[in-house]
């Protein structure tokens, strides 16, 4: 159990990694996007600028170079783009490959959490009493785990020490079901009851 432990928190950590390296990519693609688009802006404000104070010989000249660097930054914005839709992919790569893991990681969980279940009336536990003899271990399975009938053969001890317990086992940081606390509430009010059926 302490290897599924150890190879879960590696899974995690793994997962953890690559999602802080994608975050990074992304950010870098948009910083350097931004970047394009700030210095795309500021030749169209030399343009302009151009335009209002130079001549048309200057104007020319200057709009052609200008143009030409915005011809670059066009240039550089098509290739971000395909930088871009690479880190997409990689990002939707990653995404499925997370999921996967995370699935994984829950039916582990899931695994441990029934391992334990079939074992818990031969472990030691301060909710198990050490008397209760594991072959008075009922196993329901839903809603609630377990059924203990703690029994004695003497009619007196019995009715003094002896008792029937629900009890539920959870793992992790699983939680009752709104079902199991319903039932759980009814027993702690006492609303348990003995019948008996006889058909012919």
């Amino acid at each position: 159990m302490a290897f599924l432990g150890i190879c879960l928190g590696y899974q995690k950590w793994l997962l953890h990694q690559r999602q802080k390296d994608m975050n990074l990519w992304v950010q870098e693609l948009s910083a350097e996007r931004d970047e394009a688009k700030s210095n795309l802006h500021q030749a169209d404000l030399k343009i302009v600028e151009l335009e209002m104070s130079a001549t048309s010989d200057t104007v020319e000249a200057a709009m052609e170079s200008l143009m030409q660097e915005s011809a670059t930054q066009k240039s550089m914005i098509v290739d971000l783009r395909g930088v871009n839709g690479v880190l997409n992919d990689e990002l939707e790569s990653m995404t499925r490959e997370m999921k996967k893991q995370k699935g994984r990681a829950a039916s582990a969980h899931t695994q441990r959490g029934q391992l334990l279940e079939k074992w818990t009336p031969f472990l030691n536990h301060p909710e198990i009493d050490p008397s209760w003899d594991h072959k008075d271990w009922s196993f329901l399975g839903q809603p609630i785990d377990y059924v203990v009938f703690n029994w004695y053969q003497d009619k007196t001890e019995n009715l003094e020490d002896g008792k029937i317990v629900m009890l539920d086992v959870k793992s992790g940081k699983s939680q009752l079901t709104t079902k199991q606390r319903r039932i759980r509430d009814l027993i702690k009010a006492g609303k348990v009851e003995w019948r008996e059926i006889r058909l012919e």
